[in-house]
């Protein structure tokens, strides 16, 4: 089902958000797998309300955003594009449009304190219409939303809702509640691999790691330039006397770092690590060099804020892609399993005959929850410590545990990798 959301913009800054996103429908259904998550399919029958009944589908795609918000409440989250409405029927009434359907929504569940539930009971705005949404705003923004939360209004409110506060008492003229069944998610995965096989074939390992400014706009300190030369610092610890040059250009807010190195057994890994405002606010000279690194790259990995997805969904359209060419890309922004949508599926797949999927020589790490600043270096670096151990292959599970739990990292589309140890 596609997704159409409202343009948002991401109020805090302790952590990377999300925002606008025109999802695309998965055509395949992903495989995930996770270090802390389990996936279950949520099926529910649910009513929403809204003006009018034309693209009564849209009033649906509206009322499950705030699922986001309140499955956040429990470390967890949906994949909003692979919403699959089984049914639904519109029926006009004299306030406007009454729209009852039944769906489904794979979940990547995280929640310590209920690990195995069988139900889920979702607390939904009963009417999504335009002013139904600015009154819903205006009467729980006190009371319904994650501590912290400031300054939200109706076009970003859903991201922080929490229903189920002990201060969050809506109204059943306000709400619906809607119980999810649960069950096992067929498309789960265990013990996989990264293709340690194709990432190795040509003795060299070339990543990109990207970090976007925590505020695209800040003069001065900024976390994520930060974060961008923690990460600096880690590699070459890591690679130590392996480093055969590295050379920084550009400043602090529009910089870029070359690391070359090569390992003991004559392997060599070439890294590009590029500081940028935002993927929205790139330069044409970083999409450039993006452009050149992508057909070799081996790990990509976007470290900044989702923008509510604009910023994953445009970086998942960029990059030039080469026929056999295997790629772990890491979005890790806020929330990013809910954007991903098939965009580098379908590259991929546009170059590979022998991958329909898309999904062959591509796999996708996201994460349920927000990815903070302080800890984007050491997870860009869980990955690549793990690609650097084909002496001793990691299983994904175990390249994931050296992410920050809070994240809940997990990967999709690794269901068809071959390599075993």
């Amino acid at each position: 089902m596609t997704q159409q959301f409202t343009a948002l913009v991401c109020m805090m800054v302790c952590f990377f958000g999300c925002s606008t996103l025109d999802e695309i429908e998965q055509p395949t259904d992903a495989k995930n797998a996770s270090a802390l998550a389990e996936f279950y399919d949520f099926t529910w029958k649910g009513v929403v309300e809204t003006d009018y009944c034309f693209r009564a589908t849209s009033a649906i795609d509206q009322q499950l955003l705030y699922t986001v918000g309140q499955l956040n409440g429990h470390n967890s989250v949906g994949r909003l594009d692979q919403v699959r409405v089984l049914d639904h029927t519109a029926t006009e009434t004299t306030d406007g449009c009454r729209i009852e359907y039944q769906a489904t929504m794979p979940v990547a569940w995280a929640d310590k304190q209920d690990k195995n539930p069988e139900s889920f009971t979702f607390i939904l705005p009963r009417n999504v219409g335009w002013r139904a949404l600015d009154t819903f705003v205006e009467k729980y923004t006190s009371t319904c939303l994650k501590p912290g939360a400031t300054d939200v209004d109706s076009g970003v409110f859903w991201y922080y809702y929490r229903p189920e506060r002990s201060s969050c008492q809506p109204t059943a003229d306000d709400v619906i509640e809607l119980t999810a069944t649960l069950g096992p998610n067929a498309n789960a995965t265990e013990g996989m691999y990264p293709e340690y096989d194709k990432v190795w074939e040509d003795e060299t390992l070339n990543v990109v790691a990207i970090f976007g400014k925590a505020v695209e706009d800040s003069v001065g300190y900024d976390s994520g330039i930060n974060a961008f030369w923690t990460f600096v610092d880690k590699i070459e610890v890591q690679l130590g006397d392996a480093v055969t040059s590295s050379d920084v250009f550009g400043e602090d807010a529009a910089s870029s770092v070359v690391i070359h190195a090569t390992l003991d057994d004559g392997r060599k890994v070439n890294v590009n690590v590029f500081m940028i405002k935002s993927v929205s606010a790139a330069s044409s000279e970083f999409w450039d060099q993006y452009e050149a690194l992508t057909p070799t790259a081996d790990y990509i990995v976007y470290n900044g804020h989702s923008g509510l997805g604009q910023n994953v969904k445009k970086l998942a359209r960029r990059g030039s892609w080469q026929t056999g060419q295997y790629v772990i890309v890491f979005m890790n922004g806020c929330d990013t399993y809910a954007y991903i949508d098939s965009a580098l599926a379908d590259a991929h797949a546009a170059v590979n005959d022998d991958d329909p999927e898309g999904t062959k020589y591509l796999d996708i790490v996201a994460n349920a929850m927000p990815s903070y600043v302080s800890s984007t270096a050491a997870a860009t670096m869980a990955i690549l410590n793990g690609l650097l151990s084909y002496d001793a292959p990691l299983t994904y599970e175990e390249i994931l545990k050296d992410i920050d739990a809070y994240e809940v990292a997990l990967v999709t589309g690794e269901h068809d990798n071959e390599y075993r140890p």
